[in-house]
């Protein structure tokens, strides 16, 4: 038996009475609706477009079919589970879609290209509690998975396999936020040990990384944690409400934001992506949305504010960019992730790349 156990796999509408449906194209895996929403709005240079969002098995729903024979599909109601409190999400960049979500206990995996849906609560024979962040390897197929309640920083093979943990000396105490540098070394942010753990490619712990800013050198609150495009650090401590960024050696670059309810300053900092170009992303779950910034701080753009049309948000958690510069934000209390494309002008002739 496989060490995770996937509680179901929807396939819509591949069932006799309803036909096969082949996987969708490439190019129509991320804009199944065609909707054209950027921002900043015209005059300015668009910089950010939205794709789609995603929701659950409902989102593959045909015309015509209903919830009802959704449930009839699956066999069980209880089984056609939605999102109902997504905090995490990463991405393989060609349509795979992993989402923690802390209510449902589970790991979702949205595979657009094929229309499917799948999620599991438990792995091995432990059921999770409160999955809080996730990490691809795309090189490896591996899919490592944080449990703050637990403590636990599991690894996932191809086929769902448990492969191991992730432990540092005196193990976890709230482990979160997870990412993974060029190389393969997995970083972890612990909010309550205050330090970055990192383990390399193999899962050998290698080191715990402190705060340069503080002057116990312990991160006050590091919930979340990314990787810029030269391995440079970036950690997002709660109680100084800011981002911290330290290089590839362990020195201070410097910080990001401060406590305040303006335009580049945060209220409640919580989930963190950089892109290929250095644009830090910042989800604001007391603001409602998101800013950009560069490595040196300018506040370049924001967007968002509290709603449920795609381009706002409710309590906006975990972010993700992927190799295509793709942004994927898990909005907790909207019930769902939306998908966003950056714009390069440099590249693109009104598309997004």
């Amino acid at each position: 038996m496989l060490g995770m156990r996937f509680l179901v796999w929807i396939a819509l509408p591949c069932v006799g009475l309803l036909g096969c449906s082949s996987a969708l194209p490439q190019g129509d895996v991320w804009r199944p609706r065609q909707e054209s929403l950027v921002w900043p709005k015209p005059p300015d240079l668009p910089r950010l477009e939205y794709l789609r969002t995603l929701t659950g098995p409902q989102d593959f729903l045909k015309a015509g079919q209903s919830k009802t024979i959704l449930d009839w599909l699956v066999g069980d109601r209880e089984l056609s589970v939605p999102l109902l409190t997504p905090v995490a999400v990463t991405a393989d960049g060609g349509g795979r879609v992993w989402v923690a979500d802390s209510s449902a206990r589970m790991v979702f995996r949205f595979d657009l290209a094929r229309e499917k849906v799948d999620y599991f609560s438990q792995v091995g024979e432990v059921a999770l509690q409160a999955p809080s962040g996730l990490a691809f390897s795309p090189r490896l197929e591996w899919l490592f998975v944080a449990d703050a309640v637990l403590g636990k920083v599991f690894v996932l093979g191809k086929e769902g396999e448990l492969l191991g943990e992730r432990t540092p000396p005196g193990g976890w105490r709230r482990p979160g936020g997870l990412a993974l540098d060029s190389s393969g070394r997995l970083f972890v942010a612990d909010a309550l040990r205050g330090d970055i753990s990192v383990f390399d490619a193999e899962g050998r712990y290698l080191r715990s990384i402190g705060s340069r800013f503080t002057l116990d050198g312990r991160f006050q609150r590091p919930i979340q944690v990314a990787l810029g495009p030269r391995d440079e650090l970036l950690v997002v401590d709660a109680l100084l409400f800011h981002v911290e960024i330290q290089d590839a050696s362990g020195r201070l670059i410097g910080t990001i934001g401060q406590v305040g309810d303006a335009p580049g300053t945060f209220a409640r900092p919580r989930g963190i992506a950089v892109d290929a170009e250095g644009h830090v992303y910042v989800a604001d779950a007391a603001f409602d949305n998101i800013q950009i910034f560069d490595l040196t701080g300018q506040l370049l753009m924001h967007w968002g504010g509290a709603g449920t049309m795609s381009g706002q948000f409710n309590l906006p958690a975990g972010l993700f960019i992927d190799s295509s510069n793709r942004l994927y934000v898990a909005d907790s209390y909207n019930h769902r992730v939306e998908i966003y494309a950056y714009i390069d002008q440099r590249t693109a002739s009104g598309k997004s790349r």
